[in-house]
């Protein structure tokens, strides 16, 4: 069912997935183009009452947030992250017209996961059409990708995406609280996962066609799938505006990344002599004992070309690829290392992670490095929520997270923690205002 990936060795340009034919009907997921903009818009406007409630917030009201420019950037994006290979955005088109558009993003190679998204016109979502896209993406994310998870977070209150997911075999893991900012406030949202582990034998898209057609008892009404409207593409001057301002965004984003941020010293109350700070190429030190040591794709690893290799890609602090990356030091010796990454300005969030060598640090240490570490994020970063993923079976981290004031709220599948195993982890999180100890 699924088609071949066509795009170069890194990156999905060229890609397309399928066909699928249902109700005699046929459907491909491609990537976004520009003339895509007039049937974007008329489905986005037509299905507001459904979208709109669980959309990220904005200033703007719904008609001005579906502007050419809009659709533009949207696409320009969607070609950036087929490039890297961070994010497959495409279009789902039934019979050659635009229907809407699923995607996996957030993809981290080492860790083999991502994150899915869909969403699809009204009226042929209800038959069926949006369980074969998400057949088609999720076929292509464990076959093609690699991938060993992925993620769906959903609204508690979408009850059509909520049985959408159940259907085609993704599990509820728990519950993320205040996770993003949609409809106008933030809401809590379920945590829906896909593994390996679930994957029918006969792929994704043909489970869904096959079980689809034994549940049928009528056959779809005949929606407009005639020619597809020309008026309203964006026009040369629209493209080239925004595309220049894309670019210069871009180039901005690539030179911040190259500055040096500021050194960061955080201090550990009780503990005098224990500090959070930025690390210096002198830190290159062995790599603390745990289980034996680090593992392949362990990026908390401390040796060799690791070490270095980290160091490059943190100097930019926080908004550096790798994140924040910070020692700790207890009296002047290396005892550990912490991360805050992943950060999402626009749902102010981000991941933490901080290891310490048992030897050099106690769980008291590790408390209070926690605690000075949520503090930076809150008060000077601005951040709303801040979460970290503990092995099942670490009951000691799992007290640390605790003590801080974060909050277990799911159980994570085939989860790949920061030193490389996987298995499963415990997902703890903490919002703006929630305990913390000063």
């Amino acid at each position: 069912m699924t088609g071949g990936f066509t795009g170069p060795r890194r990156g999905f340009a060229g890609l397309r997935l399928g066909p699928a034919r249902l109700h005699g009907r046929t459907l491909v997921l491609r990537l976004p183009r520009f003339d895509d903009f007039p049937q974007w818009r008329r489905l986005r406007l037509n299905d507001r009452a459904f979208l709109e409630p669980f959309w990220h917030t904005s200033p703007l009201d719904w008609d001005a947030r579906h502007s050419e420019k809009a659709w533009v950037r949207e696409c320009l994006e969607a070609a950036t992250n087929a490039r890297t290979g961070r994010r497959v955005a495409t279009v789902i088109e039934i019979d050659g017209r635009f229907a809407g558009q699923v995607e996996i993003g957030n993809i981290d190679p080492q860790a083999r996961q991502g994150e899915m998204g869909i969403w699809i016109d009204a009226r042929m979502g209800r038959h069926g059409f949006g369980g074969i896209a998400a057949g088609l993406i999720l076929d292509f994310g464990f076959d093609v990708l690699g991938l060993e998870r992925v993620n769906a977070p959903i609204s508690p209150r979408n009850a059509a995406a909520t049985n959408g997911a159940k259907q085609i075999g993704f599990v509820r893991e728990g519950r993320m609280a205040l996770r993003f900012d949609v409809g106008g406030a933030r809401t809590d949202h379920d945590l829906w996962a896909m593994t390996r582990a679930e994957i029918p034998d006969v792929g994704f898209t043909r489970m869904w066609i096959a079980r689809t057609l034994a549940h049928a008892t009528a056959v779809p009404p005949e929606v407009n799938t005639g020619p597809a409207e020309s008026d309203g593409i964006p026009d040369a001057a629209v493209v080239l505006g925004v595309t220049a301002r894309y670019r210069a965004g871009q180039l901005w984003r690539a030179v911040q990344q190259l500055l040096p941020a500021r050194p960061v010293t955080l201090t550990l109350p009780g503990y005098q002599g224990a500090v959070l700070r930025s690390p210096r190429p002198a830190d290159r030190v062995a790599h603390p004992a745990r289980n034996g040591g680090p593992t392949p794709g362990d990026v908390f690893d401390s040796t060799g070309a690791a070490w270095w290799r980290e160091f490059a890609r943190s100097t930019a602090g926080v908004r550096s690829p790798a994140g924040l990356l910070l020692v700790l030091d207890v009296e002047g010796a290396h005892a550990g290392l912490a991360r805050l990454f992943d950060l999402d300005l626009f749902d102010r969030s981000a991941r933490m992670q901080i290891r310490a060598d048992p030897a050099r640090a106690d769980d008291g240490v590790r408390l209070a490095a926690t605690r000075a570490l949520l503090a930076y994020a809150f008060d000077r970063l601005g951040l709303f929520r801040v979460f970290t993923a503990v092995a099942a079976g670490d009951t000691a981290s799992a007290a640390v997270a605790a003590q801080a004031g974060l909050h277990k709220e799911a159980i994570m599948r085939s989860y790949t923690g920061l030193d490389g195993r996987r298995g499963d982890h415990e997902l703890w999180a903490i919002t703006a205002g929630g305990t913390r100890h000063a």
